[in-house]
């Protein structure tokens, strides 16, 4: 089996291309990406954190721990990127005239995640997760992925969506080095809340990243 293909590149040059690929595209929604990436050890944090009066010292004292902090523009929580961790992103165009449904756009990206996983693969909401939210994967009630998206009218037909999805899956079980830098980032900006490193998990032990993701990619192959 040939090893499917994950991208290595910095959180800012991974953010920049799922713009440049949402735009794109936009201006051609015939056209659909399934992009695998995963990204050197960091933190991404929703730009509105940076307007806090705290954010320069945080980051810089997170940085000269091994814990860089890059900034995304749209909202959600911070997340870890690093070892363990690899991401998929989801681009393509809705068909004409279909009225966007949110909850059937998350399913399109939840549902081969959940597939790929097997038995044991949920959705929901779990608590003391980072960005946790209802359209979690969990496997065996743990957390295994979050995820987020982004849509636009397209430029070109406007009766049609550019969706953007994208999902931050565990191969391994977050460290507590991740943990540690998620809460320090979270507790010096004044936030109350607490990630728990028990309420995640990685790939079933049966499961290899490799099986994981080619299994992934046939999933997607049949979203339409």
């Amino acid at each position: 089996m040939t090893s499917p293909e994950v991208e290595f590149l910095d959180a800012d040059a991974a953010m920049a291309r799922e713009a440049t690929l949402l735009a794109d595209v936009s201006e051609n929604p015939d056209k659909r990406v399934v992009w695998l990436w995963r990204s050197p050890q960091c933190l991404i944090a929703p730009r509105k954190l940076s307007r806090l009066p705290a954010y320069g010292a945080v980051a810089q004292s997170l940085t000269e721990n091994g814990w860089p902090v890059a900034l995304r523009s749209t909202g959600g929580d911070v997340t870890p990127q690093g070892p363990g961790i690899v991401n998929v992103t989801h681009v393509y165009a809705r068909p004409s005239k279909e009225k966007f449904d949110l909850d059937r756009e998350y399913d399109r990206l939840c549902r081969p995640i959940e597939n790929a996983l097997g038995d044991g693969a949920t959705r929901g909401w779990q608590p003391g997760a980072f960005c946790d939210g209802a359209h979690n994967v969990q496997w065996n009630g743990l957390k295994f992925a979050g995820t987020a998206m982004r849509f636009r009218p397209c430029k070109t037909d406007k009766t049609r969506y550019a969706v953007l999805a994208h999902a931050l899956m565990l191969m391994e079980p977050p460290t507590d080095g991740a943990i540690g830098a998620l809460n320090a980032f979270l507790s010096d900006l004044g936030e109350p809340r607490q990630i728990d490193l028990s309420a995640h998990t990685g790939l079933p032990e049966s499961l290899s990243e490799d099986v994981f993701l080619s299994r992934l990619l046939a999933e997607f192959d049949r979203v339409r």
